[in-house]
């Protein structure tokens, strides 16, 4: 029976919504419960709604000015409770609200759950037949007002402060609902079905998780039994692999008629690696622990995945990405260069260092998580400069926390085996290595900076990405080339090392405009032999500029001179960078992908969610 009046509300929903395109909801009477309470008169109610309504701003939160101004403009006349009830409208509402899980969005952050107490004490004639009555009244007429703007700013904007939910890294702009949108949406109150249809997102990435959370929403209370930890390999039979087939086909790696086997098949196997491939796990032919752990996993963990990245595509970040940019994402470790709107390169990233928050319970306050200072930062910039053979200026934490010490043990076994050069910080001189006792340098005020010499050997590589920023952070080569062998690859200060630089270089100076020449002295800048006339003369000319600059040293400084040195590269069409951070996505395939929260905020978001 409840499912049947569920079916007709959400009919009458559908009619409502179709009936009111810029059209306003008609008032009707008020139903036959509502006869009870007899206190109810519509001069005296209208006459303390006005009155609450002048004192709003002293007792309400923060829509309470938009909430204002609306009745105001409006007469005093409430729009929920006319004529004491809209019930109509109130369950038409009602029922925009408990689908808010379409979403990903609690109820409970839509007020629904207390505004359906509400409403069952209303009709269990539970509020008190006296002026308690037109304050019950009021409040719900306010909250539903409430509920209502949530909603619309939730889809619109998103539920959360991305700043808030991203620990404080959070160096991108994005809009938010501001006074003349709460106004506006107000304003649109009597067709409210219209005005939440109308902002649901439809961007093809969003629906695409959509999909995947309402197939799996009606799952969420299934109870799914622990598959034990044992290694099956190809060819051999288990229970437990009845159990996986099971699993695979809730999470949908296998079809719904597979055939239930207790055989490690080619077409289990098949499922198993395509499991693996959403939850970046490498394939094999066999079944071991970390993909059981993976498989044991709730539903209500897919559930939560998906809603807090719907959320991060709710956050209108600002510009919007056009065309042609590159994207960064921290989870998924890689990195993807779109022109025109195709993929043209993508290749695998290093990125800042993170740290598990128990260990450092100061990170976590009111159940939220600060960011870990090695974190790259999550921005929006654009790179504007190459630098060929870059030098590396050390950080003076990096200075203080790592090369401090091994100075100290042994100074110039350090500065040349790693190519260094100190200068003074308050001269900007340079200053000999031996010439420095580590031991008696105060390690808290450092008088020293360090820099690396350009070359294969310089931790930047052979190139760096440079675009504005407020952490100092880039893109850029680098020579431990082995890190991106591993599987997580957080390990950085915060820049972003990149796997294939060379490849995303050109086709920067593709769309640059770069032609064969100006790439040839390129090529030379780097260390290449020139290839042409062309470049024969070109070579010539910068060892003449060269020798000019090495002349010009004084006697002190050329002990110092070294022949490669940086060189910038300025772009006019500058590449406009994304640096992000989903932990759940669509591939090519359009199949979900799965990662694993390596800097701790999902949870950030789903807490303040549920506030």
């Amino acid at each position: 029976m409840k499912r049947l009046s569920n079916i007709l509300l959400l009919l009458f929903a559908i009619l409502l919504g179709s009936s009111c395109h810029n059209k306003s909801i008609g008032t009707e009477r008020p139903p036959h419960w509502f006869a009870h309470y007899s206190a109810f008169h519509a001069k005296p109610y209208a006459e303390h709604f006005a009155k609450r309504i002048d004192a709003l701003a002293d007792t309400c939160g923060p829509y309470a000015d938009a909430l204002q101004h609306y009745y105001q403009t409006h007469s005093c006349e409430p729009f929920w409770t006319a004529r004491g009830i809209q019930e109509a409208r109130i369950d038409s509402l009602f029922l925009y609200l408990q689908h808010s899980y379409e979403h990903g969005i609690p109820d409970t952050f839509l007020l629904y759950p207390a505004l359906q107490q509400t409403m069952e004490r209303l009709k269990n004639h539970s509020v008190a037949n006296d002026s308690t009555l037109l304050d019950t009244l009021f409040q719900l007429e306010l909250k539903m007002s409430e509920a209502y703007l949530r909603y619309v700013s939730a889809l619109r904007y998103g539920a959360t402060d991305p700043v808030k939910a991203n620990g404080g890294k959070w160096l991108m702009s994005n809009l938010s609902p501001d006074a003349k949108f709460h106004n506006e949406t107000l304003e649109r109150l009597d067709q409210f079905p219209t005005v939440i249809r109308e902002s649901q997102p439809n961007h093809p990435e969003y629906l695409r998780l959509q999909k995947e959370l309402l197939r799996l929403y009606p799952l969420k209370d299934t109870l799914l039994k622990t598959i034990p930890d044992q290694m099956v390999r190809k060819g051999q039979r288990n229970a437990l692999l009845t159990d996986v087939c099971r699993r695979l086909m809730l999470t949908g790696e296998l079809p719904a008629n597979f055939a239930v086997t207790d055989r490690l098949t080619d077409s289990l196997l098949a499922g198993i690696n395509l499991f693996r491939r959403h939850n970046a796990i490498p394939e094999c032919d066999s079944l071991g622990s970390e993909t059981i752990r993976k498989l044991n996993r709730p539903i209500r963990y897919y559930l939560d995945k998906l809603a807090v990245n719907m959320e991060r595509l709710r956050w209108h970040v600002t510009p919007e990405k056009g065309d042609t940019y590159i994207a960064v994402n921290i989870p998924d470790f890689t990195l993807q260069t779109f022109v025109a709107d195709t993929l043209a390169f993508r290749t695998r990233i290093c990125c800042g260092r993170t740290q598990n928050p128990a260990n450092a319970p100061g990170r976590v306050r009111h159940g939220l998580v600060k960011a870990y200072k090695a974190e790259s930062p999550l921005l929006y910039s654009r790179i504007h400069r190459l630098v060929l053979n870059p030098e590396w200026n050390i950080p003076y934490d990096i200075i203080k926390n790592e090369y401090y010490h091994k100075l100290c043990k042994n100074n110039t076994a350090c500065i040349n085996r790693e190519r260094l050069y100190i200068k003074d910080a308050r001269t900007g001189q340079y200053v000999k290595p031996d010439s420095i006792d580590w031991n008696k340098v105060n390690r808290g005020n450092i008088p020293y900076r360090l820099r690396q010499t350009s070359g294969r050997h310089n931790a930047l590589g052979l190139v760096k990405f440079d675009f504005p920023n407020n952490e100092s952070v880039y893109l850029h080569d680098t020579n431990n080339k082995g890190a991106f062998k591993r599987r997580v690859r957080a390990l950085s200060h915060g820049c972003i090392r990149v796997e294939n630089p060379m490849d995303l270089a050109a086709v920067l100076y593709e769309i640059n405009g770069f032609d064969e020449k100006r790439l040839e002295e390129i090529s030379i800048i780097l260390g290449h032999d020139p290839t042409t006339e062309d470049g024969e003369k070109y070579l010539e000319k910068k060892q003449e500029k060269e020798e000019e600059y090495y002349e010009s040293l004084s006697d002190y400084d050329k002990q110092f001179y070294r022949a490669l040195r940086p060189t910038s590269i300025e772009l006019k069409k500058k590449m406009p960078l994304y640096i992000e951070y989903f932990t759940c996505f669509t591939d090519d395939n359009g199949d979900v992908q799965y990662r694993e929260d390596v800097y701790y905020k999902d949870g950030n978001i789903l807490v303040l969610m549920k506030k």
